[in-house]
Order: C-alpha cells, then structure tokens, then sequence
C-alpha cells in the first residue's frame, strides 16, 4: 500500500544535511507499525551526486581534473516515532 505522508520534524536534535540533493521520491511505503507510536516506512528516491561515473585524473598535472558523479537509486527504511513528529496523512 502506497502511502503519501507529510512529515515536519521538530525535535531539537541538530540535523547534518546531505551535501546531495533529492531529485525525486518514487515511493513511501508502509511496511509496519510496530507499537501505536511508531511507524516503519520504505523510502525510494533518485539522489544526486551519489556514484561516480567519471573517475579522477590525477596525472599528469597538467590535465588533472576531479571525479564527477551523477544519480542513483537509493532506499531507506526509517523509523519514525509518532509522538516526535507532527503528521498528517496527505490524500
């Protein structure tokens, strides 16, 4: 079952963000509900910068030139603790 969440984080934990980019979320789906509290979601999205598709010339100098990466597909399951977040289902 596919199911569209809209989540707002509020705790005070300080978050690192990622130095890639979501391109696209493909799905959110629920594989289960352990307690009343908490949720497991599927999480599938397209995110940038996530494989290297050109390796690095390091010599010689003269023509030397960083790695370039580009998209992958990426999953994640989460966890996500009810009472720590303020939820709504999106229909």
């Amino acid at each position: 079952m596919l199911v569209g969440l809209m989540l707002l984080y509020h705790s005070n934990q300080q978050i690192q963000p990622m130095d890639q980019d979501i391109l696209r979320i493909e799905a959110v789906e629920v594989i289960r509900s352990h307690h009343t509290g908490e949720i497991e979601l599927r999480v599938s999205a397209i995110i940038g910068d996530m494989v290297q598709t050109v390796p690095a010339i390091l010599y010689p100098p003269d023509i030397a030139e960083p790695a370039q990466y580009g998209p992958a597909h990426c999953v994640a399951n989460v966890t996500v603790y009810l009472d720590d977040v303020q939820w709504e289902i999106a229909e």
